[in-house]
């Protein structure tokens, strides 16, 4: 999704004239990512868990700073801390004038994860992945041994590479012991990620109600659809 994503971004940021200084001006109820993924953590971790401030993310594969941005909505509405990790430098600049937390332009299969997380708490609210590829690779590279993660939504594009990159990133992420909570997240009949959650991180009778939704292979507006009706 990654030339759709730059094909969005640049129609928006030359219809909308944007610059930093619209920042404040945008509605905090707005979510920014490109299929919902933002509101996905906001009802999981905020609504339902009570997560408002003092969040944390670690986001491997940010693009822009604001535009189908996955993490954006919780640093400005919530004041979350987190990094952000992107091997082009492309939104650099612009990164550093609109965002306060950290961006680190690096292949996101050399990072050393354990020193990006070391200030971090032992459970995290929001991993999101969208690297295009060499998933296998960076989930390897992760200390899930020393850090937990309540929501991670991650890409797998399978209405292009099949099973590709889908079968190992659900092997690995369910041995260590994630819930697929929303496999083949589509777009238009396009499955192309998988959203997790950590059974630890939440409540059993919470885990009882998510479970029982059913989101197998949604379409992200009739997850948002879903996710907004409850309470």
């Amino acid at each position: 999704m990654k030339t759709i994503k730059r094909w969005i971004a640049a129609l928006c940021l030359g219809f909308l004239g944007f610059c930093p200084q619209q920042v404040q001006a945008i509605d905090t109820s707005t979510f920014y990512s490109q299929a919902t993924q933002d509101e996905f953590v906001y009802t999981l971790v905020c609504k339902m868990l009570g997560v408002r401030d003092n969040g944390y993310y670690l986001e491997i594969g940010a693009y822009h700073p604001i535009t189908i941005n996955n993490t954006f909505f919780f640093e400005k509405n919530y004041n979350w801390k987190g990094v952000s990790i992107d091997i082009s430098n492309e939104f650099e600049a612009t990164w550093h004038s609109i965002r306060k937390n950290s961006l680190i332009i690096q292949d996101a299969t050399r990072v050393d994860y354990e020193a990006v997380l070391a200030s971090f708490p032992k459970v995290v609210d929001y991993l999101s992945l969208d690297i295009d590829s060499h998933y296998e690779a960076v989930l390897q590279r992760i200390p899930f041994d020393k850090y937990t993660f309540k929501v991670i939504t991650m890409e797998h594009d399978f209405y292009r590479f099949g099973d590709l990159y889908r079968k190992r990133e659900r092997e690995i992420l369910s041995s260590l012991g994630y819930y697929l909570l929303c496999p083949d997240v589509n777009m238009g009949g396009d499955a192309f990620e998988d959203w997790w959650i950590h059974p630890s991180a939440f409540p059993e009778p919470v885990f009882v109600f998510l479970k029982s939704l059913n989101l197998n292979g949604k379409d992200y507006r009739e997850m948002a659809q879903i996710l907004r009706s409850i309470p």
